[in-house]
């Protein structure tokens, strides 16, 4: 097992884990979430526990636990007497993430503006930088918009409210590896500014402003992923 193990660790060298020491199976989920969120496995990919297992060295047992862990979350599907599928992606679940969003950010960012300190505008303002002179890296920019909205989020205090955009923020970052057509996006002038603005108003203690213009940043990005996909599908 320690083999094992330290096989699946080497591997996955690119990938962020949490701090703490996981078990084996929890080192296959995370690997395999990653990999179906950079599209590495694309939608309506088959994944076969004994191939996954051949791949990254270790047995079947952990790899089987680790797909049902990503079926309860959603990500895959089971295909009967094969395997499991990669969850497809339909224009609905686009429409689905963001109206989810809608209803918990901007409430979260009014409450943000509230609870701020001076250290949270700070790192809020650095991570606004960094998407910025991200450009040339979209998983870098990616990684930080997704900071940005999470740890503004997380200025609430708010758990359970956190792990709900924290999904949907899991889903949209497949969608920029999916669709080519946004990746650039996430560097635009629009993207950049709304943040800014946003973030303006939180320093401000504005609860108002930054709702509204959180709402109308996410309505602004709901439309250009839904158009993409609209050209994909097309």
């Amino acid at each position: 097992m320690a083999k094992q193990r330290r096989t699946l660790v080497a591997a996955e060298s690119d990938i962020e884990l949490p701090a703490r020491r996981l078990s084996l199976t929890e080192q296959v989920y995370h690997r395999l979430k990653e990999e179906i969120l950079q599209v590495r496995h694309g939608p309506g990919a088959l994944l076969l526990e004994p191939e996954l297992a051949a791949r990254y060295g270790i047995s079947k047992t952990p790899v089987r636990e680790a797909l049902r862990l990503l079926l309860q979350d959603g990500w895959v599907v089971v295909m009967p007497r094969k395997g499991y599928l990669v969850r497809p992606v339909r224009l609905e679940d686009i429409r689905e993430v963001f109206e989810v969003r809608r209803m918990v950010e901007p409430v979260m960012a009014a409450q943000a503006a509230q609870l701020r300190t001076t250290e949270d505008v700070a790192r809020l303002f650095g991570l606004c930088s960094q998407q910025s002179s991200d450009a040339d890296s979209i998983e870098h920019a990616l990684g930080a918009a997704r900071a940005f909205h999470s740890e503004l989020a997380a200025l609430t205090g708010n758990g359970r409210a956190l792990a709900i955009l924290t999904d949907q923020l899991d889903e949209v970052r497949r969608l920029h590896h999916l669709m080519p057509k946004v990746e650039d996006h996430i560097t635009s002038t629009e993207e950049l500014t709304a943040h800014r603005q946003i973030l303006a108003a939180v320093e401000a203690k504005d609860g108002s402003a930054a709702s509204e213009l959180m709402m109308n940043h996410l309505a602004e990005v709901a439309g250009t992923m839904v158009d993409a996909c609209a050209g994909v599908r097309r």
